[in-house]
């Protein structure tokens, strides 16, 4: 077995992944307090609210091929 694997049980597309996840889930919690500060602006709303439904249909989409990049990892082992 490669050193790294050892080290690195996460390949390379798993761990950006759930990189990526991280940084999505951050984005949704400042959205809340984006969204608190627009309140006067319908139309800013109503944006804000259109790209942070994206946001989280985006993070859907990312955990259900992430179960699928774990079996990968698991099956190279």
């Amino acid at each position: 077995m490669n050193s790294n694997k050892e080290r690195f049980p996460l390949n390379d597309p798993a761990y950006d992944l759930i990189s990526i996840m991280h940084h999505k889930s951050k984005a949704l919690a400042a959205y809340e307090s984006y969204l608190a500060d627009v309140q006067a602006d319908t139309h800013l709303t109503q944006i804000l609210v259109e790209i942070k439904h994206d946001e989280q249909r985006h993070l859907e989409k990312l955990k259900a091929h992430l179960g699928r990049l774990l079996v990968d990892c698991k099956s190279e082992e």
